[in-house]
């Protein structure tokens, strides 16, 4: 899911460009890279639990929503506070990439 970031971040970058200028584009960049970053790092975690056992694996899941929660929340207001990224660029960025990278993969998986 990482990689289709590559191809669809660019995307919601130009949507918020359009909508809000080059400080909206810039943070839908910001927004769409951590995505890709979140979506790399609980793909890893849920590999390496997965070869352990089913308990792990559950453990990982449940805990890397909480972290994925806490980091996506630290991000926000970290780029908002000290950063003066755009709000509505970098909320677009994360939203639309977000929710358009699930419906992508829950459309792949359901065709299968």
């Amino acid at each position: 899911m990482a990689r289709r970031t590559l191809w669809f971040g660019p995307l919601v970058a130009a949507a918020a460009f359009a909508i809000g200028g080059i400080p909206a584009g810039l943070a839908a960049l910001a927004g769409a890279g951590l995505v890709a970053v979140i979506f790399l790092l609980s793909g890893k975690a849920l590999s390496w639990a997965g070869r352990r056992s089913p308990n792990a694996l559950g453990a990982a899941a449940l805990g890397g929503f909480v972290v994925r929660l806490v980091l996506l929340s630290a991000f926000v207001w970290a780029a908002l506070t000290f950063l003066g990224l755009d709000r509505t660029g970098l909320l677009l960025g994360l939203g639309a990439t977000y929710i358009g990278l699930l419906v992508m993969q829950a459309r792949k998986e359901a065709v299968r």
